[in-house]
């Protein structure tokens, strides 16, 4: 009975990460912003993931409510690397790397491709599940840093050429999981600060300073044999950003929702894939933000311990 719950634990964690680890959660002018980090929940010692992501831009949402509907094709795909490890026995630490196309059309479209912003994370099981308790979760806390290895609109004019924030981001946050033979719940929680930088362009010289920023996600799954079905809501705020008093790079507050549904495969009882269809179109009251409509497919090989 406990090697059951293992492997289904194992099973559970991939379709969990799965419903968030590749949505990129941010408006699509600035290239992606915070994304929850691929991170070992169940009992391997290693997984290493591989996804492509095909996203269209739908609306665009002004500071004051208002829906714009995008009328030229606005495309993003993405490939995306992302690799975890146990050490220590309890500690784990991780790298995300992804690779970004552009195609935008229109007067001020255009095409450009290469490294978007790179996540490297450290977390810690500060809640285990040794005894497959039937109700207390498995916590999981982590520390994020995202690096701005992605052109960003403080680097370019062109929209379509920006792939990332612009900003080194700090985060921290726990993600909760449960499992029930076959069914499984995944709650997650985060704070992050993108930190102040200067900007020297020939449109602006002087500091623009990012508030802070959060996201919450709660999502489950059920197991059919080797077919796992599952379904997802995250929330994102982020704070305004000034740059003084020049109003070249500032912006209102940011807000969106993401609601998303998957299936999942396992081949072997060590590799899955996971098809999902993400669409920003259906929840919250967003601000500020772009609004995109999202086909990932993604790959996962775990090691166990």
């Amino acid at each position: 009975m406990k090697l059951l719950k293992l492997f289904n634990r194992s099973l559970s964690s991939f379709l969990l990460l799965s419903l968030f680890a590749q949505q990129s959660f941010a408006a699509a002018c600035c290239g992606g912003g915070f994304a929850l980090p691929s991170i070992i929940t169940g009992d391997d010692k290693a997984q290493l993931t591989t996804s492509y992501s095909y996203s269209s831009l739908d609306t665009r949402v002004q500071s004051d409510g208002v829906w714009k509907k995008q009328k030229e094709s606005d495309l993003t795909q993405t490939l995306r690397l992302e690799g975890a490890h146990i050490f220590a026995d309890r500690y784990q630490a991780g790298l995300s790397i992804p690779l970004m196309m552009k195609n935008q059309d229109g007067l001020a479209g255009g095409q450009a491709s290469g490294l978007g912003d790179t996540m490297a994370l450290v977390g810690y099981e500060y809640l285990p599940d040794w005894d497959y308790n039937p109700w207390r979760p498995k916590g999981i806390g982590f520390l994020t840093l995202i690096a701005p290895t992605g052109s960003s609109q403080y680097d370019s004019d062109n929209l379509y050429a920006n792939r990332g924030r612009g900003f080194w981001t700090l985060g921290a946050g726990t993600i909760l999981t449960k499992t029930w033979v076959r069914w499984d719940v995944l709650g997650t929680i985060e704070l992050h600060k993108r930190i102040e930088k200067d900007v020297n362009n020939e449109h602006f010289k002087g500091t623009v300073t990012p508030g802070w920023g959060h996201s919450a996600s709660l999502g489950g799954g059920y197991n059919i044999r080797d077919l796992r079905l599952g379904a997802s809501i995250t929330w994102v705020n982020e704070d305004s950003i000034s740059d003084g008093d020049q109003n070249i790079y500032t912006f209102a507050k940011e807000r969106y929702a993401t609601g998303s549904l998957l299936a999942s495969y396992t081949f072997r009882q060590n590799l899955a894939g996971t098809l999902s269809y993400s669409d920003q179109t259906l929840f919250g009251d967003p601000s500020n933000t772009t609004l995109s409509k999202t086909v990932s497919v993604m790959l996962q090989k775990r090691w166990s311990r």
